[in-house]
């Protein structure tokens, strides 16, 4: 985690692994911002609040569940957007064929 804090490129063994950083971020996404934005999206849900009104109340507020719903998608949007750079930066080329064909090319762009 410190490399990553200081901007320190991995090595091409490395590159090819997730590390701590990588793995808890996706933990995180899918453990904590799906749910979430999927309870707060049906919270906003005239049909589901009058079937289950406990999800608002939780919320604190249908207004409540619109300000997370709103974040939440920001921290995902964000989440994006940081992986589509991750992967420019990384060598676009090597990387989508990696992606496309579940294995590493032989030359692999800028690492």
């Amino acid at each position: 985690m410190a490399n990553h804090l200081r901007f320190q490129r991995p090595s091409a063994a490395e590159a090819w692994s997730y590390n701590l950083l990588q793995r808890l971020s996706y933990l995180f996404v899918i453990l904590v911002l799906f749910p979430l934005v999927i309870w707060t999206g049906l919270a906003m849900s005239p049909s589901f609040v009058s079937a289950v009104p406990a999800t608002v109340t939780l919320l604190g507020g249908q207004q409540s569940a619109r300000t997370l719903h709103f974040f939440v998608s920001l921290a995902l949007l964000l989440f994006v957007l940081v992986h589509v750079v991750m992967v420019c930066l990384a060598g676009f080329r090597s990387r989508m064929r990696a992606m496309i064909t579940g294995r590493p090319g032989k030359n692999m762009e800028r690492i």
